[in-house]
C-alpha cells in the first residue's frame, strides 16, 4: 500500500470517529441510559461527559496530525533513498559513489526533515513545502509541548490531511515523469 493510500487509510477512520464523538454528545445529552450502558459515561454528570467528549475530540484531532505526519516522513524518506538508488545507476564499483549511497541509505532517517524537504523543491511547489513544513511545525508542537516555544499558527486535521496528501501525490506521480 504506498503512503498516499495510508494517508486516506488514517484520514477515514479519523472521519468515522468525529462521527462517534457526534454520537456520543448526543446520547450524553439525551441522557439515555440504555445508551451508555457499559460505558464510563454512564457514570458521569451529562455536563462533565460532554466537557469529557470535547477534549478526546481535541486530541482526536492533535494525534490524527502526528500520525500524518508520521506516515508522510515515511514517504519523504523512502523517496530519499529511492533516489539515492538511482545514483548508483551501474556505477556500484564507483567507491565514491557507492559511499555516497551507503550513506545516505543509512542516515537519511536521522535527517532534519525540513532539510529533506527542501530537496524536493522544484519537483514539488515551494509554496506547498511551505505548507508542510507549517504542518510539521504544528506537529513539534503538539508533540512536545515546549513551553519555551510559542504555539505556532494552528493547523486543522483537514489542512493536514489535504497539504500532506497532495505533497505524497506529486512526489509519487514524479516518479512515472521524468526527473
Amino acid at each position: 500500500m504506498s503512503s498516499s493510500e495510508v494517508l486516506d487509510e488514517v484520514w477515514h477512520s479519523y472521519l468515522g470517529s468525529i462521527d462517534c464523538f457526534k454520537i456520543a454528545s448526543r446520547c450524553v445529552s439525551d441522557a439515555d441510559a440504555n445508551y451508555l450502558k457499559y460505558t464510563d459515561f454512564l457514570s458521569e454528570k451529562t455536563a462533565s461527559a460532554a466537557s469529557w467528549i470535547m477534549e478526546a475530540r481535541k486530541n482526536a484531532d492533535d494525534f490524527v496530525i502526528l500520525s500524518l505526519w508520521a506516515i508522510f516522513e515515511r514517504l519523504l524518506v523512502e523517496e530519499v533513498q529511492k533516489e539515492s538508488r538511482k545514483m548508483l545507476n551501474g556505477n556500484e564499483l564507483l567507491l565514491f559513489t557507492s559511499k555516497v549511497h551507503s550513506k545516505i541509505e543509512k542516515e537519511v532517517e536521522y535527517w532534519r526533515a525540513d532539510d529533506v524537504l527542501d530537496l524536493f523543491k522544484g519537483r514539488v511547489d515551494a509554496d506547498l513545502i511551505g505548507n508542510v513544513k507549517q504542518v510539521k511545525r504544528y506537529r513539534d508542537w503538539v508533540a512536545h509541548r515546549n513551553q519555551k516555544k510559542s504555539k505556532p499558527k494552528d493547523v486543522t486535521p483537514e489542512m493536514a490531511y489535504k497539504i500532506l496528501s497532495a505533497v505524497a501525490k506529486e512526489i509519487t506521480f514524479s516518479q512515472c515523469g521524468s526527473d
